[in-house]
């Protein structure tokens, strides 16, 4: 049985409730925290942040005589592309770091010739477009060394689950 001091008061608005205020204005600031925190999300996924598209998906790495266009961000276990234009030079190497972490799924075309050692080096036969179609295994930061004709840089790739 409800005692008499157990009943709330009557409000201006005439309402009888019992209302802990604080915790009510700790809970809508919660609230617009997390609407904030998943808009953030949104809009970080509509700029490719997550992978799979967007105009900060992918970015393009320039040598002399060639350009590298890849993922900045790659999906576990998603199929994506690294397409390298040779210009001026015929060879393409990746550092052997890439493929711990990325399988390579298929090359076309296909190069004349592949030297192994500590990086893959694929001599190709003339100018034109070579599309490397990559998959990563693990989830992680990829760094490996990219070069192309002679001139080496390193490169990363994030890679989420």
């Amino acid at each position: 049985m409800a005692r008499i001091d157990d009943i709330p008061p009557v409000r201006a608005d005439g309402l009888q409730l019992v209302e802990n205020r604080a915790f009510q204005e700790r809970f809508w600031r919660a609230q617009r925290l997390a609407w904030i925190a998943f808009g953030a999300l949104m809009l970080a996924a509509l700029l490719g942040l997550t992978g799979s598209g967007g105009p900060l998906h992918s970015r393009v790495l320039h040598f002399a005589g060639a350009s590298v266009e890849m993922p900045r961000i790659a999906r576990w276990e998603g199929n994506d592309e690294i397409t390298v234009t040779l210009r001026d030079a015929d060879t393409l190497a990746i550092g052997n770091e890439f493929f711990d972490g990325v399988g390579l799924q298929r090359i076309q075309p296909e190069p004349e010739t592949v030297l192994q050692g500590d990086r893959q080096e694929m001599r190709f036969s003339g100018p034109g477009k070579v599309v490397l179609q990559i998959r990563p295994e693990h989830f992680g930061l990829v760094r490996f060394d990219l070069g192309i004709g002679g001139h080496s840089r390193p490169v990363r790739l994030l890679v989420l689950p």
